[in-house]
């Protein structure tokens, strides 16, 4: 039970920190592009860091953690700072002349809560340390006192529940960690005009590391708009922290550009400059929808998952270059697609066709065409039937995946939102 409670301290301190970042990443994103809706969800002052600082508090002071209620305090403190000296400030005039050296003091007062937490990890470290200490002396006292089956027992079941308690562990906090940061950066999407939109995140049901599958879909004017799907190489945080600069990137670039091929060239070329994993590399695909055409106009990164249903006749939307991250100098075209109402396209990332059953054979893009050209034409519900299917065919999603669909109808359903990258846990999708 102790152990438990000290898990639980250490849950409301990530808590703390994901609430002073997702704060932080508001405040950059309308500096960077001047766009309020960076502000909607996180905007300073937020009254929850003052009630996660003392929930906090509260838990050390039973546990009698040296020292933690003091840096919790501080860290009070220096974030009451940071909102008043400086994100505050930046948000009402962003190009002031003093916006860099508010900036170099946020800068100092962030890494200086970060060294608080530090502290208190190292604390609550310690006090974990001192209750295995305990555990194991206690141990022993009943080992010498046991016979000879029942102690050996005792030492494997022991063996067994401290080596499946530090694999959980790290699971749980990779998944933490990750979801922390899909949420934290997350950007709200938009249903582009006169389509209709239906999404899906599923997360894995196994205990796998979550992937860096990313949706989105923004308005870009009253007749058009842009909608993205990627797949980050690898797992777990790093893929997460690669998703995330994709979505950020990416829309900062397509503000700016109206050619999907330019936008995407332009990322290849920024995601080599700033990733400095050389194995990493990015699948993606970004589509520009023109409603007064009925145009879409889009690139794509290696993504093999993208088709166009006209009644029941299915086409793919063939890939126009190479995968993100390998060559500075791979340059993509744009492919125009003319689109008539009730066309539908899909896209999916590789946690679809991918998904595997009991002999490990893959569900494969030639079964997501055959479910694709019998699925209803709503693209919600068609999203819901691609993950249903997955699910029933692998006996549980063993990767994650994300599958958006788009239809064009003949009115603007108007600019409701959606999450872009929902949740972890479970089997979760997106809602209408």
């Amino acid at each position: 039970m102790a152990q438990v409670r000290l898990s639980n301290t250490r849950g409301d301190l990530d808590a703390l920190l994901r609430t002073q970042l997702a704060e932080e990443t508001g405040v950059r994103g309308y500096i960077a592009t001047r766009d309020p809706s960076f502000l909607e969800a996180d905007k300073p002052p937020d009254a929850d860091f003052d009630r996660l600082a003392l929930d906090l508090e509260a838990r050390l002071r039973a546990e009698h953690i040296a020292g933690g209620p003091e840096a919790v305090e501080d860290m009070r403190n220096l974030h009451r700072t940071w909102e008043q000296k400086v994100a505050l400030p930046l948000i009402r005039d962003p190009g002031s002349r003093s916006a860099y050296s508010q900036q170099a003091q946020g800068k100092f007062l962030t890494d200086e809560m970060s060294r608080d937490a530090a502290q208190l990890r190292a604390s609550l470290q310690q006090a974990g340390d001192a209750l295995q200490v305990t555990l194991r002396r206690r141990i022993n006292a009943t080992v010498a006192i046991s016979a000879g089956v029942v102690t050996l027992f005792a030492i494997l079941a022991l063996w067994y529940a401290i080596g499946h308690a530090a694999a959980t562990a790290r699971l749980i906090r990779e998944q933490t960690l990750v979801d922390a940061l899909q949420r934290t950066l997350r950007v709200s999407g938009q249903r582009l005009p006169r389509t209709q939109i239906g999404f899906a995140y599923a997360s894995a049901t196994r205990e796998a590391l979550i992937g860096g599958d990313l949706l989105d879909a923004w308005r870009a004017g009253p007749e058009g708009g842009w909608f993205l799907i990627a797949d980050a190489s690898g797992k777990g945080i790093e893929a997460a922290r690669h998703a995330a600069f994709a979505q950020y990137a990416i829309r900062a670039l397509a503000a700016s550009a109206s050619d999907p091929a330019d936008v995407v060239t332009r990322f290849n070329q920024l995601f080599l400059d700033t990733i400095e994993d050389p194995s990493a590399f990015m699948v993606l695909f970004l589509g520009a929808f023109d409603a007064r055409t009925q145009t879409l106009r889009y690139a794509s990164a290696g993504h093999a998952t993208a088709y166009v249903r006209r009644g029941s006749i299915v086409e793919q939307l063939p890939p126009t270059g190479a995968i993100v991250g390998l060559d500075t100098d791979q340059t993509y075209s744009t492919e125009t697609v003319a689109l008539a109402l009730g066309d539908v396209v899909l896209l999916a990332t590789d946690g679809l066709s991918e998904a595997r059953d009991r002999r490990g054979e893959l569900l494969g893009e030639d079964r997501i065409v055959a479910l694709f050209r019998d699925a209803p034409v709503d693209p919600q519900a068609l999203c819901d039937v691609l993950v249903a299917s997955a699910d029933d065919f692998s006996g549980g999603v063993d990767d994650d995946m994300a599958i958006l669909a788009l239809r064009v109808v003949n009115e603007d359903g108007g600019a409701a939102s959606f999450d872009a990258v929902p949740a972890h846990g479970g089997l979760e999708e997106g809602g209408r």
